[in-house]
């Protein structure tokens, strides 16, 4: 009898584990969801010492070469019509690239010292087209999106962009996100015109978005940056 005691407790032990599994079966199976959720999301996962991080890395330069370039084409050729030489064409389209990256760099610098948080800049989370910043604060993450207008120029495309990253957003299962549009205008008479129309264009949206104004003479004078004079 005394070699049968250890086959009936194998018995029972393997008995115990398949209760167990077949009577919390729905709550495992929703926890290992979660869990592959979060990992393709980007999110950190910690339970006591094991950890799973699989964070933002930086955009490749050749995308965000593209991605710029999409960009800087869409402020051009919002430009007013107008008859000039291919000279002027060339120099006023220089002053608009210049611009773009003055203007992103100095509203992603204004954000973050308002959060007081990292700003991660040009990173991608491997699926998508890059974001122009991304950081965490009280929680929540906040995906940035920056719009450069130039003087006399047409609304930028928004509703693109913003439709683009809530696409994204959703694909990677990110909880608790909201998007950071953040618009830089040359001129301070365009931003009046702007102002109601973004306080309902995005209501509905899918992502919360909380969109956000700025004037280069204003981010000019807060980092001491000297004035623009090509206009």
């Amino acid at each position: 009898m005394g070699h049968i005691a250890p086959l009936i407790q194998t018995i029972l032990w393997v008995g115990l584990i398949a209760g167990i599994i077949w009577r919390f079966h729905a709550p495992i199976y929703g926890l290992l969801v979660a869990l592959q959720r979060r990992v393709e999301a980007g999110s950190n996962i910690k339970a006591g010492p094991f950890e799973i991080t699989d964070q933002l890395r930086p955009q490749d330069p050749n995308a965000q070469k593209e991605k710029a370039a999409a960009e800087i084409e869409d402020v051009i050729s919002d430009q007013p019509s107008v008859a000039t030489t291919i000279k002027t064409l060339e120099k006023s389209a220089t002053s608009i690239h210049n611009r773009y990256f003055q203007a992103e760099d100095l509203v992603l610098r204004a954000i973050q010292s308002e959060y007081g948080v990292p700003m991660h800049r040009q990173v991608t989370a491997g699926r998508d087209s890059g974001f122009d910043g991304v950081f965490t604060s009280s929680g929540k993450t906040n995906v940035v999106e920056v719009k450069y207008i130039a003087r006399k120029g047409k609304s930028p495309r928004m509703r693109e962009s913003i439709h683009r990253l809530t696409k994204i957003i959703e694909q990677y299962h990110w909880q608790n996100t909201q998007i950071i549009l953040a618009l830089v205008f040359e001129s301070q008479e365009d931003v009046k015109q702007q102002a109601e129309i973004l306080s309902i264009g995005f209501s509905e949206n899918a992502v919360p978005v909380i969109p956000r104004i700025f004037t280069m003479a204003e981010l000019e004078a807060k980092f001491g940056v000297g004035g623009h004079d090509e206009h």
